[in-house]
């Protein structure tokens, strides 16, 4: 939170040039609210393929962004839009195009760099499940013998298949890493920084691996599984060889992998009557509250009110498939959905243990059901990761509640003395070693003073409002002669940024205004006297310094080590910078000193921020259209068509997989011909007479054992 809130700040400020957001944060109230304060000169859409029902990743809360667009503009002009895709064949493109023109009003431009990677080499490679792990170990040790320069990824299916291949390849003796959607932040962070300066010479990863690594070296990309599309592979053997040297694709195929792909893609599906039902369930909501046509609703509180048992329920995909249910609804013009309402309650637990939160609801007067259905709640709290979310939705499963009895049971179990209405946090430290949390703050501290001490003395003249351009390496060797041995100038560039940050909110901008000239320079203007500057600094230095001692003092007795997860809450971090009389005294905003010494200490690597434990109900406004108009067929019909190019895709990625195996010359033209031609001309060309095949979910080869073993039955 302490970061989300600097970084809003920053926007309203106008500080902030380029925010990079996900679409799905346009819906967020915080962030429009941000964003209504600033004029927004371009938009850039990456991944831009995710727009269209004939791509292989489509997202429905893409295809809100036109309508925001136009919200934003009101009557003035659309700002200029460049859409970037690297996966996206004719059929895709247009669709792009056309959305644009008829939601927006702006005709695209094309610019076309082709598909094709001359320095990659592509192969496929027939094994078996028991063998496949064999397969990628040998791979691995043939393509990157000890010695040569360079990573490998492996690509699977799952997360559960990306652990044991990491494990199976660290027990053969490479030094390995896992990544997928499930890992913690900062294991991520961890695990993608060790690949890319090469501490993991391997990575096996699920899709989720690649948005933002650019290591130029990754030599060899495997395919431990088939993907689900063309589309997919090619973008994930895309990460091999940007350094423009050759590297290796391998693609290992069992008959087996298929049929999961079919598989998978059949399960996150819907069907015109669970649309249908969603739909139905938004209406009887609107008629039990006012029948204003307004519903706000999260995906679980939407499923209580499905009574006919059309929604096919599965708790690890409901909320993604009511979402996207919705969306359809939205193309379909029977209702709008807008921003998100976000409500979080009571999460920090007053309990040391389940045991003593049942002995407190025990001496409390309610219903046995009621107490055992709190209980629920707390032991759910403490089986929760602590730097996870628990939405209310996930509690109505686990306690079988009403939405509204959820709300209820969180503010009975806070006047119960149970939870508090506190935002819980969490952060890791380092204790007790030679590089403790301690010992870097005292270096940040004193590297800070001294490098306002030389700004102020190179720049003696300089006051409120004025500028001047500081060299990083002349500031760098300064401060090497006062003593601080190891400071780099990348230390140095990020003490002057978080001076950059001090006292943002109160006069309405940082102590100091940066500008980089380029690697080397900084332009720096004054935004406040050099007194006021220091005394800003120190003040913060001072709150560090007690949120500090006080997740130090979080840890167990006698812990030891870097890395050691502190929990604690805002409240408590509040009393303990409180608890310094002299800055108590001193101090305005103390919420906005806090935020800014958390900030701060994650700034200069002394701890790391985590999230932090929040219990919250995410929910999406949505206003109903009039009338009482069914979700029909034709409605339907494009996501018929998007769930039919899915099936036809799998079946794409099979056939070049056939040639693969035939000839690699007749895979690769099948391969630029998918990403050339129109959609029809392609699949008569390559799959032609086999129209039946193509909307089946299965392989010809499954279909046919299938027909023969009925056949053979009926015999």
């Amino acid at each position: 939170m302490p970061e989300r809130t600097a970084v809003l700040d920053r926007l309203r400020l106008g500080d902030i040039s380029i925010l990079i957001i996900a679409p799905e944060q346009l819906r967020s109230c915080t962030l429009r609210n941000a964003l209504a304060q600033r004029e927004i000169g371009a938009w850039v859409l990456d991944e831009a393929h995710c727009i269209s029902k004939w791509g292989h990743d489509f997202r429905p809360d893409y295809r809100y962004v036109g309508r925001f667009m136009n919200k934003r503009a009101g009557q003035g002009p659309i700002p200029p839009i460049l859409c970037l895709t690297a996966t996206a064949k004719p059929d895709v493109v247009q669709d792009m195009m056309d959305y644009f023109a008829t939601k927006v009003g702006i005709e695209l431009t094309l610019f076309d760099g082709g598909a094709s990677r001359d320095n990659l080499s592509f192969e496929v490679l027939p094994t078996t499940s028991p063998e496949k792990l064999t397969s990628i170990f040998q791979l691995l040790a043939q393509e990157l013998p000890p010695g040569k320069p360079g990573g490998a990824i492996v690509y699977c299916a799952t997360r559960k298949k990306t652990e044991e291949i990491s494990q199976f390849l660290e027990h053969q003796g490479l030094t390995s890493g896992y990544f997928h959607a499930g890992l913690p932040p900062d294991t991520k962070k961890t695990v993608q920084e060790g690949f890319i300066k090469g501490d993991l010479r391997v990575i096996s990863a699920t899709n989720a691996f690649g948005m933002g690594i650019d290591k130029p070296d990754v030599r060899l990309v495997i395919h431990a599984d088939i993907p689900g599309s063309l589309e997919n592979y090619l973008q994930e053997a895309g990460r091999a060889g940007r350094d423009r040297q050759n590297a290796k694709c391998i693609l290992l195929y069992t008959p087996e992998d298929v049929e999961r792909q079919f598989g998978m893609s059949a399960r996150s599906r819907l069907t015109q009557r669970e649309i249908g039902s969603v739909l139905k369930s938004l209406r009887s909501l609107d008629h039990k509250k006012n029948r204003s046509g307004e519903v706000i609703a999260t995906a679980g509180e939407i499923l209580t009110e499905e009574s006919d048992g059309a929604f096919e329920r599965d708790s690890a995909t409901d909320d993604t498939r009511v979402r996207t249910a919705v969306a359809w609804l939205e193309e379909a013009a029977l209702l709008e959905r807008d921003e998100n309402r976000v409500q979080v309650f009571p999460s920090s637990l007053r309990v040391t243990s389940v045991d003593e939160a049942a002995r407190k609801l025990a001496k409390a007067e309610m219903l046995q059901s009621y107490r055992a259905q709190l209980l629920q709640i707390v032991e759910t709290l403490f089986e929760a990761d602590p730097d996870e979310g628990i939405s209310t939705d996930e509690l109505m499963g686990r306690t079988g509640l009403t939405p509204q009895q959820v709300r209820k049971a969180m503010s009975d179990l806070e006047s119960l003395g149970l939870c508090s209405n506190d935002m819980a946090l969490t952060a890791f430290v380092h204790a007790a070693v030679e590089d403790s949390s301690v010992r870097r703050k005292d270096q940040a501290d004193r590297l800070e003073i001294d490098v306002i001490e030389a700004m102020q003395t190179t720049s003696f003249d300089m006051g409120k409002g004025d500028s001047c351009i500081l060299q990083l390496r002349f500031m760098t060797q300064h401060l090497k002669d006062q003593g601080h041995l190891k400071v780099l100038p990348e230390h140095v560039r990020r003490i002057i940024k978080s001076i950059s940050e001090d006292g943002r909110g109160t006069s309405g901008a940082g102590s100091i205004r940066l500008r980089s000239r380029d690697s080397e320079n900084l332009e720096v203007t004054l935004q406040r006297d050099w007194r006021a500057l220091k005394t800003t600094a120190e003040l913060r230095r001072a709150a560090a310094a007690r949120v500090l001692e006080h997740l130090l003092e979080r840890l167990p007795p006698g812990a030891r080590g870097k890395d050691l997860l502190a929990d604690t809450t805002m409240g408590e971090l509040m009393r303990a910078m409180m608890a310094d009389l002299d800055l108590k005294a001193r101090v305005r905003e103390p919420d906005r000193l806090l935020d800014r010494a958390l900030m701060w200490l994650h700034e200069q690597e002394i701890i790391r921020l985590h999230k932090g434990l929040a219990v919250f109900r995410s929910a999406m406004t949505i206003r109903l259209e009039q009338g009482r108009r069914s979700f029909t067929k034709a409605d339907f019909a494009p996501l018929a068509v998007h769930y039919g190019e899915q099936v036809t895709q799998i079946h794409v990625m099979d056939e070049y997989v056939q040639q693969g195996m035939d000839s690699m010359a007749g895979a690769m033209r099948l391969s630029m011909d998918y990403f050339q031609l129109d959609h029809d001309v392609f699949l008569r060309r390559w799959m032609s007479h086999r129209e039946k095949e193509l909307s089946r979910q299965t392989t010809p080869a499954s279909w046919h054992q299938i027909v023969e073993a009925l056949g053979n039955s009926v015999q």
